[in-house]
């Protein structure tokens, strides 16, 4: 009797352990990173009535036991995944796998699930009880050392990218290969004609012969040529018709004109004079012909338009590059088509006061087949440099144009022209704007200059059994004996877990279990209250059989 009553009160004792687990689990169920936890019970001793063994008659027979009540096996965590919860804020952290955050102080390591993480006064990453979250640091260039040791994660609210200038530029894109240069070319517009039969003249109709003269010129009589050469300078002539210099024939009107104009020629084709600028390209070529205003005699001369008009096919691209100051200069970069087949030039220019002094003029030959063939320099110079005139260093950046043969730069196919600045270094002082964590936990600040540098990454550990850690409240754990050491790594890399900004990790309580599990440990609460009761009566009847 007595021994049903000591498994009665150690199952009592028990039952109200495992509702100490259930409340404690169902007050957490709103605790960033929370596992739950499970108890496990073990029948305890039991009291052997009568051995087994084989008897006189040769069989044998069960030993006879009885057991005496229940003790706790186990109190387990239950290190499932629990939901992960958006947030919004950019320090809260949550992990998707098995890992731990690594956080401490500087004596003491600790680990966490919950990622509620905020920065403080020192920049420094912290939980809410202010331990430090550990990582490693990258250097100035932004740059994780393999062999750093775990540091706090600090980022400086006030940290400054220094300026730094430009050194690399690589060009891109089309040329279009069909782009041709073009003459400039002014003609009359109505022709000379013979009077004589109406027929087109040739050079060596005379002025008098022509059907546009309609009152003989006299000798002396004068034809005035205005207009400006291709380089925009004025031409002012006279031709004199019949003077001993000029003649009267339309092939001495040409002659006069030739002289007249320098770097244009001036022909007869079908009766039309025909000026033509001797270079392709921009031009300000122009012609006027006027009838002396004294003339005895009178000749309608025609007027002239502009047939084609001279083309020099460029290409312009720019982008902003960076001086040791810090200041931006804009590079110009302009593509010209030559006269020569395959054949581009190029020249750069800095606006302002900037002034180049090496590099910025070359010829670009490409193959056949439109990749880039050769690239020759003005000056033999790759580097293009320039001056700032503010102070700051002469810049010196090294102009990509794209490999030979190659497809990756500048390419001449026949289609529109596409060149721009692909890629390009450099960059203005900037100061930290803002920040964001990656899913393999590295820290970024972002800069005012546009520039993204890394400045650290969140260090995770993971353990073979994570149940054997020590649970220290304030959602931490330690390392024990059962645990074993904890493998400090990096996500996605060493440790196959990964990281989630914005995020929290939300308790992994099921509430319906715990419910459930509440009513199991209340049922069994009041049997074993019951096994006391009856017993009880028992020993009761028992004290009754004297009287």
């Amino acid at each position: 009797m007595m021994r049903a009553l000591s498994s009665g009160v150690s199952g009592l004792s028990s039952q109200q352990l495992k509702m100490d687990v259930i409340g404690n689990n169902i007050s957490n169920v709103n605790t960033v990173g929370y596992k739950a936890s499970r108890i496990r019970f073990n029948e305890l001793f039991n009291q052997v009535l009568m051995p087994g063994g084989q008897t006189v008659a040769g069989g044998t027979t069960n030993p006879v036991q009885v057991g005496l009540g229940v003790r706790t096996g186990s109190i387990d965590r239950q290190f499932l995944q629990g939901v992960l919860q958006t947030t919004g804020a950019p320090t809260d952290l949550a992990i998707q796998g098995d890992a731990f955050f690594v956080v401490g102080n500087e004596q003491q390591q600790f680990y966490t699930r919950a990622g509620n993480f905020r920065f403080d006064a020192q920049g420094r990453l912290v939980t809410p009880d202010g331990y430090f979250v550990k990582g490693w640091m990258a250097d100035d260039n932004g740059e994780l050392s393999q062999s750093a040791a775990l540091d706090n994660i600090v980022l400086a609210t006030d940290r400054i990218l220094p300026a730094a200038a430009t050194t690399r530029m690589r060009l891109a894109g089309n040329l279009n290969a069909g782009a041709v240069p073009v003459q400039e070319v002014w003609t009359s517009s109505r022709g000379f004609t013979l009077a004589a039969d109406g027929q087109t003249a040739d050079g060596t109709a005379d002025l008098n012969d022509l059907a546009q003269t309609t009152t003989p010129l006299a000798d002396g009589d004068t034809i005035v040529i205005s207009g400006t050469n291709p380089d925009g300078s004025a031409v002012s002539a006279t031709f004199t018709y019949g003077a001993a210099n000029d003649g009267t024939t339309l092939d001495d009107l040409l002659t006069v004109l030739n002289s007249a104009f320098t770097g244009a020629t001036a022909t007869l084709e079908n009766g039309k004079i025909v000026l033509r600028d001797d270079q392709t390209g921009d031009s300000q070529l122009s012609l006027n012909l006027a009838a002396g205003a004294g003339n005895t005699g009178r000749i309608e001369l025609p007027g002239f338009v502009n047939t084609a008009e001279g083309l020099t096919p460029k290409v312009t691209t720019s982008a902003l590059v960076y001086d040791s100051l810090g200041t931006e200069h804009t590079i110009n970069v302009t593509f010209t088509k030559t006269a020569n087949d395959l054949e581009w030039s190029f020249e750069v220019s800095v606006a302002g006061d900037a002034t180049v002094t090496q590099g910025g003029k070359g010829t670009l030959l490409f193959n056949p087949d439109g990749t880039l063939a050769s690239v020759t320099f003005d000056q033999a110079q790759s580097t293009l440099v320039f001056e700032p005139n503010n102070g700051a260093d002469p810049v010196a950046i090294e102009l990509d144009f794209g490999q030979s043969a190659g497809v990756d730069g500048l390419t001449l196919f026949d289609g529109a022209s596409t060149v721009k600045v692909a890629e390009r270094d450099g960059r203005a002082q900037g100061v930290l704007t803002s920040f964001n964590f990656d899913e393999t936990g590295k820290l970024f600040g972002v800069f005012s200059n546009g520039v993204t540098r890394l400045v650290a990454q969140v260090a995770l550990s993971r353990f073979n059994n994570p149940a054997g850690l020590s649970h220290l409240g304030n959602n931490l754990f330690a390392a024990t004996a059962a645990s074993g050491t904890g493998q400090i790594g990096k996500a996605g890399e060493e440790i196959a877990s990964t990281v989630f900004a914005g995020t929290l990790e939300a308790s992994n309580v099921d509430l319906a279990q715990e419910f459930t599990e509440m009513i199991i440990a209340q049922r069994a609460f009041q049997a074993n209250a019951r096994t006391i009761t009856v017993s009880d009566q028992l020993l009761s009847e028992v004290v009754q059989l004297k009287r």
